[in-house]
Order: structure tokens, then C-alpha cells, then sequence
């Protein structure tokens, strides 16, 4: 049987040999705990072996991330300010 770390690593491929020919780009705005750090790192590898490149160009960006903390308020009215 598969594990969803082998069945993570045949999607990213798959990802990454569809983006071949082209430039796609991502930002990821992380807010609230070093935990939300960390996650982002992660998702920043991800995207990156999926071959976008990070850009802090949010025209050009393909995919936007908004990583915040539900467990503190703070980030959260952050985010919600950055919204409106």
C-alpha cells in the first residue's frame, strides 16, 4: 500500500513536469506563531519542487496563501485588515 508521503511525492511531480514550460509564481503571507512559520517553510518547499518561483508581486502570483493562526486573535484581526 502507497503512503501519502509516496502519493505527496507522485502529485508534486506530476505538478512539477506540468509547470515545465512555464513560469508560475507564488506568495504566501504568514501570520501568527513560529508554528505558522514553519507550516509556510513547508508549503514554500512544496511549491517550489512543483517549480513556482516566490514572487511578492501578487499580480503575477498563481497561487496566494494566507497562513494565519486561529489561536491568536491578533493575526487573525491582522488578516482580516489586510483583506478589506
Amino acid at each position: 500500500m502507497e503512503s501519502v508521503v509516496e502519493k505527496q511525492k507522485k502529485l508534486i511531480e506530476k505538478i512539477r513536469k506540468l509547470n515545465e514550460n512555464s513560469k508560475k509564481y507564488y506568495n504566501i503571507l504568514t501570520m501568527g506563531c513560529q508554528l505558522n512559520e514553519n507550516d509556510s517553510e513547508k508549503l514554500a518547499g512544496m511549491l517550489e519542487d512543483m517549480g513556482y518561483e516566490n514572487t511578492d508581486n501578487l499580480e503575477i502570483a498563481s497561487i496566494y496563501i494566507l497562513n494565519t493562526c486561529c489561536v491568536r486573535e491578533n493575526a487573525e484581526e491582522k488578516l482580516f485588515g489586510k483583506l478589506r
